[in-house]
């Protein structure tokens, strides 16, 4: 499934409180970003990394247990 339509259907299932199809695109979602790098997320999903590089650092720093 593209990503445009995943989003389009995860807010129409949100918007109907159609639970099973809100579980399914928020697993679609979760399956493309697993196993990536942040730098690979963010072309994905076309998000626009305005952290400078200090700031990108400290972020690390601060969730290092995300990385183990």
């Amino acid at each position: 499934m593209m990503l445009g339509c995943s989003i389009c259907v995860y807010c129409a299932a949100n918007y109907l409180n159609i639970k099973t199809l809100l579980d399914l695109t928020c697993q679609t979602v979760a399956d493309m970003i697993k196993g990536k790098t942040p730098e690979e997320i963010r072309k994905t999903f076309n998000i626009k990394n305005d952290f400078s590089p200090e700031e990108e650092e400290e972020v690390r720093r601060e969730n290092q247990w995300a990385f183990e």
